[in-house]
């Protein structure tokens, strides 16, 4: 499998973990998340707006952040050392 399809399925893994995590958490995210508006520097439509996260403002908010990365991580590391390199 060639290096391009494994960093395209490393994104979309890490992409379907974050919308997983962004509705599981439904109203918490207001409460341990603070997001900024778009600006000039970060243009986000009204999709992007509502789907991202922010960043973490309490202590349950930096778990999560972290379970986050942590479970990107891991699902990267499978998708790159697991699938083989060519199938015969």
């Amino acid at each position: 499998m060639a290096l391009s399809v494994k960093i395209m399925l490393c994104f979309a893994a890490a992409m379907s973990s974050t919308l997983i995590v962004r509705f599981a958490l439904r109203g918490k995210r207001y409460l341990w998340f603070k997001r900024t508006q778009s600006s000039i520097i970060n243009q986000r439509g009204m999709l992007g707006q509502y789907l991202s996260l922010g960043y973490p403002v309490t202590r349950k908010g930096l778990y999560v952040t972290l379970g986050l990365i942590l479970a990107i991580a891991l699902e990267c590391l499978a998708i790159i050392y697991l699938i083989p390199d060519q199938l015969s």
